[in-house]
Formats: structure tokens, sequence, C-alpha cells
């Protein structure tokens, strides 16, 4: 590559995958892993529901929402403002095929691109409050549970209403307990590099890989 004033460049071609060590296990115990929703049920077994406590324990949230279902923002969805900051922390969740971890590729290939798709909120902040508002007001007016696990729709709109002077940090997080950190494969780190390097370049957002041992 030439860049002025003719200078040649060689990108490098050996970097590195992902850093195994930056892969998050979790406790799965009583967690069945064919589940990945906790659905209308809020069954305390499914991979969702393992996430939200996990989440919820993170930080003190104003919102954390089960956004899941189709036109999903994210599985789950934190936010909280915080010193000048709009926190925004996004949970995608994959079931494990085959009930077990087995290393395999196809496992990570979805919830990576779910991952890579929710970049895109982190050029519109208003659009990101507007589809979680009317998300909520279509559940409620469907008649399904509210999927408020932390907040309320006012606390919702306090942070809309704030957001345009707040400095936007993300995290997109993925939870496939398929993957094993201890027999985690090459194929799978340079997968999961691919979505850190997409993400943090489009979004400058960081990237969290929840797993299991």
């Amino acid at each position: 590559m030439v860049i002025p004033p003719c200078l040649l460049l060689r990108p490098p071609r050996d970097l590195a995958p992902f850093d195994a060590t930056e892969l998050r296990e979790l406790d799965w115990s009583g967690i069945d892993l064919a589940v990945e929703s906790q659905g209308v049920a809020r069954r305390s077994d499914s991979i969702q529901a393992r996430m939200i406590s996990h989440v919820a324990a993170l930080a003190s949230w104003d919102v954390v929402l089960d956004d899941d279902g189709s036109g999903e923002v994210a599985d789950i969805v934190a936010l909280r403002a915080e010193g000048g900051e709009l926190v925004v922390h996004m949970t995608h969740c994959k079931y494990v095929s085959g009930g077990r971890p087995r290393a395999r590729v196809g496992d990570l290939y979805e919830v990576c691109g779910q991952a890579q798709k929710s970049a895109r909120w982190r050029r519109s902040i208003p659009d990101l409050f507007e589809r979680l508002i009317r998300r909520e007001r279509t559940r409620v007016a469907n008649g399904r549970p509210s999927g408020f696990i932390v907040g309320d729709l006012p606390s919702l709109f306090r942070l809309a209403d704030n957001a345009h002077i707040l400095r936007p940090t993300y995290t997109i997080a993925i939870s496939q307990p398929g993957v094993s950190k201890a027999a985690v494969t090459a194929a799978q780190l340079e997968l999961l590099a691919s979505t850190e390097t997409y993400l943090h370049e489009t979004a400058y957002a960081r990237l969290e890989v929840y797993c299991s041992a």
C-alpha cells in the first residue's frame, strides 16, 4: 500500500486472534443449554435468564430490558447515565447446538452476526430509544409481560430526554456457553477477532464474550 509522500507500507498479516484470556466463563449450573430465551414464562433455566442475572449485577442500571423477539435491539439491553456518559450494554444470547459445549465454530456464526448488526445503534441514539419505547408499548398493548427487569417506562423516557447531552459508551456482549474457554479453537478465536475489530471500528464498542469453563 502506497501513501503520500510515496511511502510503501506493508500491512501486518500476522495479527493475533481474539485473546482467549478475555473469554469470561460463567457457571451454567441449573441452566438448560438448549434453551436460549426465558420467554413469557420467564424460564429461570434459560441462557437468557442466567445472563439477565449476571448483567443486572454488573452495575447499578437505570434500565434493564428483556427485548427478546423479532425486531429486537438485543436479547438484553442495560442502560444508565453516569458521569456525563450514557452507558449502553447489549447482550446477544445463543443456545448450544446439541445442548453441550462441542467447540463448534458454527455455534458462534449467528450470534457474532447479531452482535455486528447491533453496532448500528451507536450511530443513532434517538432511533435506539424510539425502538425500545415502541417495542415495550407493543408488548404491553398485546397483553404480554413488560420487558423491564430494572426500571420502567418513565426511567427509559428520562434517559432518552437526556441522551443528547451524554457521551455514549457501548459494550456488546455475546453469550454462547457452547464455547469452552479451556477448549476454544483457533477458528472460534478468529471469528471473535473479526467481530471485535468490526465493533471497535464501526461503533467504538467493546466486545465481551461469555462462555463455559
